[in-house]
């Protein structure tokens, strides 16, 4: 067998429909690849995979709820593919993603091979999800014609190749956090890295993220609230990340005689912009141009500051979770 296609899922029936239906129509030979839905204690599901005919060879395995990282792995044990494809429940990929992704695999014995995500609402009826999963030309990027090397920190599951030993040998994926979502893929990226991995952006590896975090400003800001909270644990994990994820620079607690003046100066605006407040304040604003001046160039601004500010509130309950965990474990044990 060339490749395993692996998907972790849980509770995202009509998602892994609509995949399954899209790995239908890949260029590569079927025969080529199998594909595993390892079910994560899904308990919304009736649905008899086992009678599912695909013109590739398919497993459904189903484990005691574990999180994805136990998915993915228990997923990359049953498989019998020389290269390892992940891919998210909720992402589709273009018809020749999985040849691509396994020619840049077989490119190199280092090489991890990743795809070109674009993220899109599924449900597109508010003016945040219409902005939100339409391009932002002040970010757009020229990209080469052909394949690229990435840094580390782009290393993301929704889309993801690596030859199954190189797989084994950097010991899997890892949970670093215990959180949702737990930073595996960067946990994975880092430790690959530390290796002497190459990682590969392969351009006809095209994929769309439906992400259902984008039906609204409220959702978006509660995932990064969530993955900033858990990040606590990756840096205390990893302390040397810090300075790879710039995403996080003022969101810190201020180092004094370390951080620079200008950062003391950044960290301490995002201080009060993060307020409740604050954010109030910017949700209200969001509310009046949304209604009346609804321009992309206008909201991304402001939709941005209320993302900063969650991100820099669920960092700080990580440190403050952070905290309490190890105090409680310095404790000593009471006798009776």
């Amino acid at each position: 067998m060339l490749a395993s296609v692996i998907i972790p899922t849980h509770n995202r029936e009509s998602s892994v429909l609509r995949l399954l239906e899209n790995l239908r129509i890949q260029t590569m030979n079927s025969g080529n690849y199998e594909v595993l839905l390892v079910d994560d204690g899904s308990s919304d599901s009736a649905f008899n995979w086992e009678n599912m005919k695909f013109p590739f060879e398919f497993h459904h395995i189903w484990q005691e709820k574990q999180g994805a990282t136990a998915a993915r792995n228990h997923g990359a044990l049953k498989s019998r593919g020389q290269i390892l494809v992940f891919i998210d429940d909720d992402v589709t990929i273009s018809e020749n993603s999985l040849q691509a992704l396994v020619d840049a695999c077989e490119g190199g014995t280092g090489v991890i091979a990743l795809g070109s995500i674009t993220a899109k609402s599924e449900d597109i009826e508010s003016v945040y999800s219409r902005i939100a999963s339409s391009p932002d030309q002040n970010h757009m990027h020229r990209y080469p014609e052909s394949d690229y090397s990435v840094n580390f920190m782009e290393c993301n599951t929704q889309v993801l190749a690596v030859r199954r030993d190189l797989f084994f040998e950097l010991n899997m994926l890892q949970d670093p956090s215990g959180g949702w979502p737990n930073w595996d893929d960067v946990d994975f990226g880092y430790r690959a890295h530390q290796a002497g991995c190459q990682f590969v952006r392969v351009i006809d590896a095209k994929g769309v993220h439906w992400d259902s975090s984008l039906a609204d400003l409220e959702s978006t800001s509660m995932r990064w609230f969530r993955a900033s909270k858990s990040a606590v644990r990756l840096f205390e994990k990893y302390p040397d990340l810090k300075g790879s994820i710039p995403m996080y620079e003022d969101k810190t607690p201020i180092r004094w005689g370390d951080d620079s003046p200008s950062l003391v100066i950044k960290k301490f605006i995002r201080k009060i912009a993060s307020a409740d407040s604050a954010v109030d304040l910017m949700k209200y604003i969001i509310g009046v141009l949304e209604k009346y001046i609804p321009e992309p160039g206008l909201l991304r601004p402001f939709y941005r500051w209320v993302c900063g500010a969650y991100m820099f509130q669920g960092f700080h309950q990580g440190l403050i979770e952070q905290a309490d965990f190890h105090s409680a474990m310095a404790k000593p044990t009471q006798s009776k």
